[in-house]
């Protein structure tokens, strides 16, 4: 029955959104300073994603239709990872909160286009960002863990998503592998 669920989702996906498959290095792109070469928070290419920005974005071509959505969505098993990369040196918490209530609820519009129930799914929120060596360092940055958790945890207690992971790059990489079994390169 687990094989079922899964098959369910990566079928509809590989079937109806097989062009937006993309790999974690390209959805971790900060190409915003069209003056400098872009940079990637994750270099991995050998995992598939879907590229759920682009999916938006050709969904709504009007930027000021368009709802926040997420960069990437991983499936594993029964779990859709949502996952937002932030590179920027000071995350806007309203921004990756509305990137997470816009985009959860385009991804339940389109798992409804496709027939699949999304109550068989466990719905994981990441927010990946650079690593940061000493701890004063990742306060500087603005991104305060604790604040951006809290506003988002409500949404958990809300049961919008399952669970959220704001962490940096390695935590991520390692919990990555740990969940998943599958390594990644970042």
């Amino acid at each position: 029955m687990k094989d079922l669920k899964m098959a369910e989702i990566s079928y509809a996906f590989s079937k109806c959104y097989k062009d937006y498959f993309s790999t974690f290095k390209e959805t971790s792109i900060d190409d915003n300073n069209k003056d400098k070469p872009p940079k990637y928070l994750c270099t991995d290419e050998s995992v598939s994603v879907i590229n759920f920005d682009e999916m938006i974005k050709d969904k709504y071509p009007n930027a000021d239709e368009r709802p926040q959505s997420f960069d990437a969505i991983y499936i594993f098993d029964k779990k859709i990872y949502c996952i937002e990369f932030k590179n920027e040196k000071k995350p806007n918490n309203k921004n990756i909160v509305g990137k997470l209530v816009d985009g959860k609820k385009e991804l339940d519009i389109i798992l409804g286009q496709v027939k699949v129930q999304k109550n068989n799914y466990q719905f994981i929120y990441c927010v990946v960002h650079k690593n940061h060596k000493p701890k004063y360092t990742r306060y500087k940055s603005g991104i305060i863990r604790g604040q951006t958790n809290f506003a988002l945890l409500k949404y958990k207690e809300n049961k919008l998503i399952d669970d959220v992971f704001v962490e940096d790059v390695s935590f991520f990489t390692n919990k990555f592998q740990e969940l998943t079994l599958k390594e990644l390169i970042c």
